[in-house]
């Protein structure tokens, strides 16, 4: 299995329904994304994926609705509490759609994980494992 990992990096505000502390505040961060894409073969060229298409799909389903955003306003987040481990598991989903409609995916790429960093040493991790 071949991976290839590209991050990001947005900022946005959010605070956490029903929690007992000061995150249940309005408050911000500068999270990092961190994508991982998995594949058995490589193209033509010797790739998983090339990192430009991953950083358009990551700009069109991560940075344009997200950036700079309060995330408690914004689908899904405004039924779901934006913490890291549900953004992680909503990111998975939006770019697994995106490479599964995306065309010349002859190889296959496949979202192996999504991580999203909270602060510099807080993270959640999703993956279908």
């Amino acid at each position: 299995m071949f991976y290839v990992t590209k991050d990001f990096e947005f900022a946005a505000s959010h605070s956490l329904r029903e929690y007992d502390g000061p995150c249940q505040r309005l408050h911000g961060h500068n999270y990092k994304v961190e994508v991982t894409i998995k594949s058995e073969t490589l193209d033509k060229l010797g790739m998983v994926i090339d990192f430009s298409k991953i950083k358009k799909i990551c700009n069109e389903v991560i940075m344009k609705p997200y950036d700079h955003q309060n995330l408690n306003n914004i689908k899904p987040f405004d039924e779901l509490n934006p913490t890291a481990e549900n953004m992680s598991k909503v990111f998975y989903t939006v770019i697994s759609n995106a490479l599964d409609t995306m065309k010349n995916n002859k190889n296959r790429a496949k979202v192996h994980s999504v991580k999203v960093w909270e602060t510099s040493n807080s993270v959640a991790e999703y993956r279908e494992d």
